[in-house]
């Protein structure tokens, strides 16, 4: 039987492999994007690195929307590491995929860009995370982190409940707590919801994470799924 990883952008579960994983995140994805062009103002990035890259999804697309010299993923999984690399290999001079325990094999202030998109919620030691993360930046480097699976957010507590009685071992973050393991890092902390307008497809009768209300579905789209910048001090 495949691993499963529960998506509540997707509100099904899907296994490790499913390509609707990326079709789920693609709204999601783009959102960041657009942040991430406003923000570099068009200034080149030459060292992207993405923290739980999966198959390199997110990786391929800033390839492609920035072309910088290296791409860097961080990933537990070995064969999502090697599907990614696989994918990956082309788009960049040079393309790097490491566990979470080789954090250390990344140079030091050699990374222009981090992202990490709804990861947070399954790391235990978020200090090392803003670490690793502060240490590799550049003095002009922006990393980009995406949570909506918080404790703010209303939907979280049934969510969470869920994928604890699948078997996943999830931790409750405050955005808060985010922007604090940041700061305790050294770096200058912001935020902002990821998006603010577009389509929503849902389901409510196919639906696994289930919205209450309208209401929820759109506080949790809009309102409740944040971006944090993280950069150095000037």
């Amino acid at each position: 039987m495949p691993d499963v990883l529960f998506s509540p952008m997707l509100q099904v579960p899907l296994p490790e492999d499913d390509p609707f994983l990326e079709q789920a995140n693609e709204v999601f994805w783009q959102s960041l994007l657009g942040h991430i062009q406003r923000d570099s103002g068009g200034v080149p990035i030459p060292g992207v690195l993405d923290v739980g890259c999966h198959h390199g999804g997110l990786l391929a697309k800033l390839a492609y929307a920035f072309r910088p010299e290296r791409l860097t993923g961080i990933e537990p999984v070995g064969r999502c590491r090697e599907r990614a690399l696989f994918r990956l290999r082309a788009l960049a001079t040079t393309v790097t995929l490491l566990p979470p325990e080789r954090w250390a094999e990344v140079p030091t202030g050699s990374v222009d860009l981090v992202t990490c998109h709804e990861v947070l919620h399954l790391l235990e030691d978020l200090p090392s995370l803003f670490a690793n993360i502060a240490r590799v930046l550049r003095g002009t480097g922006r990393a980009f982190i995406v949570a909506g699976c918080h404790t703010e957010n209303p939907v979280w507590e049934a969510w969470s409940a869920k994928l604890r009685e699948s078997g996943q071992t999830v931790f409750d973050r405050a955005p808060f707590d985010i922007l604090r393991a940041g700061t305790g890092a050294g770096l200058r902390g912001a935020l902002r919801p990821l998006r603010r307008d577009g389509w929503i497809v849902y389901d409510p009768d196919d639906a696994l994470f289930k919205y209450p209300s309208v209401h929820d579905l759109l506080d949790h789209q809009y309102r409740r799924k944040l971006v944090f910048r993280f950069m150095k001090p000037s």
